[in-house]
């Protein structure tokens, strides 16, 4: 009976996924008994964001860095599909199983307003926390507490050579070369707008002991980056 209940879970909780948003013709949501084999700490290129939606907090005056989006736990990919992830699990140690497993306000506020995590993501984060818990965090084994100190201690794997990238914030530079200025364990996601390619977000992938995670290079999320001029736009 209790392996039939996990059964209807894990088929309600694909329906929820599938629902609440499409999947990209390249992308599996994994089952949640499958765990993962790396995370992916996903960074975000802020003054790009902000290029694409101005109206967001703290865009009036978009950091030049790189933000943390998030860190999720990630599978290899297969030939056809190359964004293999779980989602919406409820297997981490604070859910409670056949229940929607949200965060709680008095938590999600005392993470937020941590310093060490708050200089590291976007101005107000808590919408962003809140539906990376559901999404990600309920797939990691990990408390709330736990999954979001990751934010911190796994941030030293955003590597990669800052005086080669620095000269091209403002400018453009061709994707293949900017390759060069990144680690073999990155992969990369841009946007289109008015016939210009953005650099979006570099993701990293990491092993669970926080080391580089070299495998799957086929890893693609989100739109892919084509060979063509790239522009890194400038923030404050």
């Amino acid at each position: 009976m209790k392996l039939m209940h996990r059964f209807v879970a894990a088929i309600a909780t694909v329906l929820i996924c599938n629902g609440a948003q499409a999947l990209d013709a390249n992308e599996e949501i994994t089952p949640s008994d499958m765990g993962y084999q790396y995370w992916v700490y996903s960074v975000t290129w802020q003054p790009s964001f902000c290029q694409l939606k101005p109206d967001t907090a703290g865009c009036n005056k978009p950091p030049q860095t790189f933000l943390t989006h998030g860190i999720w736990p990630y599978n290899n990919s297969t030939p056809e599909k190359t964004n293999r992830h779980p989602a919406f699990c409820n297997t981490s140690p604070s859910c409670k199983l056949d229940t929607e497993c949200a965060i709680s306000e008095d938590k999600l506020e005392s993470i937020a307003r941590k310093p060490e995590i708050a200089k590291l993501v976007t101005t107000n984060p808590q919408g962003m926390f809140r539906h990376e818990w559901k999404k990600h965090g309920t797939c990691s084994g990990k408390t709330e507490e736990d999954y979001f100190n990751d934010l911190v201690t796994l941030r030293k794997v955003v590597d990669y050579n800052k005086p080669m990238f620095e000269a091209w914030i403002g400018h453009s530079v061709m994707f293949d070369d900017l390759k060069k200025a990144f680690p073999a364990n990155a992969s990369f996601r841009c946007f289109i707008q008015d016939g210009k390619q953005y650099l979006h977000e570099v993701f990293y992938r990491v092993s669970p002991d926080g080391t580089a995670y070299t495998d799957d290079s086929a890893l693609q999320i989100g739109t892919r980056c084509n060979s063509q001029q790239t522009y890194i736009p400038a923030g404050t």
